[in-house]
């Protein structure tokens, strides 16, 4: 993201838009019945701008960013956070950064000083470094030992390969090692700018006050930040699978889907949770009570700016592995030639509307909305119109989605576990060449 190349948005309480002279812009939804508010800075300085050798930079940054400035060290640091109640809001993605924190309203302007010292004035402290690398390592350790982990990383590497998208967030534990205090502090300069990023707040809070409190802190940040990195993957089928000794089999599914700000967007999460989102969907009801073949299944949407995906897990036990990747391999069939039936559309309206509503009662979730709706879709969008969103989708246009998106016309497999790769695909999928 960087300088908006569209005008600013016309607004109308409870929201609210600000752009600071240096490209900062601002974001506010009142929400007045509450005694909170949460805000949260987010820059576009995700894990898709490491180089290859630097992978796990972003894991690093985000926490150094907690260790030190000019006028407070890491223990003070903490007091002040504790003192202030915060509760952080914060992570490290793809394409982005965020950090900000949820507290009583009325200490609002200390946390927000706290924060845009925190963001703005890091040190880069070496001691603290050199000991926030071991636990990033183990955790590196940690998720190559667990197969359940592992096969997430796979299906990922497989399904986006050739895209920065298909690299570990984590890092490896070669990259992680290799990294040093002028990589981090490189990577800040280049991405930490204004231009490259947006503030939101959400809760009880006077806007005009804010305003004028986040031009006092941020209206001198830099700008001219290093355009961010963008690539588009093309998902092939294709089969990968690790044959490792366990107890256990670990199989993901993928195929293409719809990216944030499609017009089927919301149809597409209706339709994967009827399909697999929850103990009253098509493959718990098949995979696992008509069969038991698995101790769980599930689908679920995973869209981004560019491109999209559904995937399909599945932990079972090595002897069933077949049988249940043909089960829900003719599952994703007869959902891509028949849809969902009315029944079934309407049971999943109820449950995503309920998960909106409920969502739409805390700051943080708000701030979440806000900024993801923003960042990928310029746009504001009110609980109102995704309601309406939700209850326009019909049948017809399910049916519509999966004819440009076929489960199975370029499925991707990956799979953790005893059994070989003939023995889980025979008779599924043509011969790989």
């Amino acid at each position: 993201m960087t300088a908006p190349t569209t005008p600013a948005p016309d607004l109308k309480p409870p929201f609210y838009y600000h752009r600071l002279p240096n490209g900062l812009e601002m974001l506010g939804q009142q929400m007045p019945s509450l005694g909170s508010a949460a805000f949260a800075m987010q820059v576009g300085a995700g894990s898709a701008n490491e180089a290859d050798e630097q992978l796990g930079l972003c894991q690093l940054l985000e926490d150094m960013l907690f260790q030190g400035t000019p006028t407070r060290n890491p223990r003070q640091i903490t007091d002040a956070i504790e003192l202030l109640g915060a509760r952080r809001i914060g992570g490290t993605g793809y394409e982005t950064a965020r950090y900000g924190a949820q507290v009583v309203h009325t200490r609002l302007d200390q946390a927000l000083d706290l924060w845009a010292d925190l963001i703005l004035h890091p040190t880069f402290p070496k001691k603290e470094f050199e000991q926030l690398r071991p636990p990033l390592i183990q955790a590196i350790k940690r998720r190559d030992d667990e197969p359940m982990r592992r096969v997430g990383e796979l299906i990922t590497r497989t399904f986006y390969q050739g895209s920065h998208m298909g690299r570990s967030a984590l890092g490896t534990v070669e990259t992680v090692s290799a990294l040093t205090i002028d990589d981090l502090k490189a990577f800040y300069d280049a991405h930490y700018r204004a231009d490259k990023a947006v503030f939101v707040i959400a809760g009880n809070f006077e806007w005009e006050h804010v305003v004028e409190k986040v031009t006092a802190l941020f209206g001198d940040w830099a700008t001219g930040a290093a355009p961010p990195y963008s690539d588009k993957p093309i998902p092939q089928a294709t089969i990968a699978v690790e044959q490792t000794p366990g107890e256990q089999e670990h199989i993901y599914f993928g195929y293409p889907s719809v990216a944030f700000g499609d017009p089927d967007y919301y149809a597409n999460i209706l339709l994967i949770e009827a399909f697999g989102g929850g103990m009253t969907s098509r493959l718990f009801s098949e995979v696992r009570e008509k069969r038991g073949l698995v101790y769980a299944v599930s689908a679920y949407p995973n869209p981004s700016r560019d491109t999209g995906a559904v995937f399909v897990y599945a932990g079972t036990q090595p002897e069933k592995a077949h049988e249940t990747a043909s089960v829900i391999l003719s599952e994703l069939a007869k959902l891509g030639a028949d849809g969902l039936s009315q029944d079934e559309l309407d049971r999943a309206k109820v449950q995503v509307k309920s998960e909106v509503v409920m969502g739409a009662e805390t700051a943080v979730s708000r701030v979440n909305s806000l900024l993801r709706s923003w960042w990928y879709e310029r746009r504001v969008i009110p609980i109102s119109d995704v309601r309406a969103s939700i209850d326009a989708v019909t049948t017809e246009q399910l049916l519509g989605l999966l004819k440009r998106f076929p489960p199975t016309q370029t499925l991707t497999l990956a799979a953790i576990g005893p059994t070989a790769q003939d023995d889980l695909t025979r008779d599924l999928f043509p011969p790989q060449g």
